[in-house]
């Protein structure tokens, strides 16, 4: 196990388990990855399903043009990216 140890003024060693900090950094660097702009809009669709059937205040999606709304080249570039079946 991958250990970094450090010491502070009055001669404490402290330690500090570098390998469950990585591994944590590793699993949400790897959830981020997963996300596109169309599972982005999938997962918003979603949500508003939840939220109509539970009947909470319902978000809304951007209308096109609007501030943080995708653009056309958002869905250029997504469709680039796009996984072959």
């Amino acid at each position: 196990m991958l250990e970094i140890i450090a010491i502070f003024g009055f001669g404490v060693v402290v330690s500090v388990i570098f390998d469950q900090i990585w591994k944590q950094h590793r699993q949400k660097e790897k959830e981020m990855a997963k996300t596109g702009l169309y599972s982005n809009i999938h997962a918003k669709r979603e949500r508003i399903e939840k939220q109509k059937a539970e009947g909470k205040p319902v978000e809304r999606m951007r209308k096109v043009g609007a501030k943080g709304a995708p653009t056309a080249s958002d869905f250029k570039a997504a469709a680039k990216t796009v996984k072959k079946k």
